[in-house]
């Protein structure tokens, strides 16, 4: 009979050990897939973050890119108005006040043609106020010319021009605010400025 115990206490011993081991077994497998698939959920909650950040990040950067184009384009228009603007108007300043008319009225024209040229830019820009600014300096240059060419023809003194000179000004200084803001803005708002 005590070999029987024996036995039997072994085959016990052995079952015990064998559940055991199979616990163990299951219970470190089932900890390393719990803490392997929490970490891999952390690790990619992270990479998504990172991805999500670097699309605002490129975004923004995009937003100021052609925030900035669109204005140096405007500025760009309004500078080539402007040299062609003041050739006419030093050629019409040397001449007789019929032909003074005639270039002032040329003037004006030229003036709409380079308005009509840079519409399309200025039409797209995020910011109200600069594209009213922008329209303003091509409304004002194209009035002062036709208003000049009607004062010669009149026999009448040249209209001011200081409400022409303040409307670049006031363009240019609202454009480097716009600049600046465009810079300063998260990636989801829209560089629109008051000013």
């Amino acid at each position: 009979m005590t070999t029987t115990v024996v036995q039997d206490s072994q085959w016990v011993t052995a079952v015990i050990s064998a559940a055991a081991v199979l616990i163990s077994s299951a219970l470190a497998a089932w900890t390393a897939h719990y803490f392997t698939g929490r970490t891999e959920r952390v690790r990619q909650e992270h990479a998504d973050r990172q991805e999500e950040s670097k699309r605002r990040h490129e975004a923004k950067l995009a937003e100021e890119q052609r925030v900035r184009d669109q204005v140096i384009a405007t500025a760009t228009a309004i500078s080539k108005m402007l040299v062609d603007y003041r050739e006419k108007v030093g050629a019409a300043v040397q001449v007789s006040n019929i032909e003074a008319a005639e270039l002032f009225d040329d003037c004006a024209v030229l003036v709409r043609k380079h308005h009509d040229d840079a519409l399309p830019v200025i039409e797209v820009m995020p910011d109200f106020d600069l594209r009213e600014r922008a329209n303003k300096v091509f409304n004002l240059h194209g009035q002062w010319a036709s208003q000049a060419s009607q004062a010669l023809e009149n026999d009448a003194s040249l209209p001011g021009g200081q409400a022409r000179d303040d409307s670049r000004e006031r363009f240019y200084s609202h454009a480097r605010t716009v600049l600046k803001n465009a810079e300063a803005l998260p990636a989801s708002t829209s560089p629109v400025v008051r000013a």
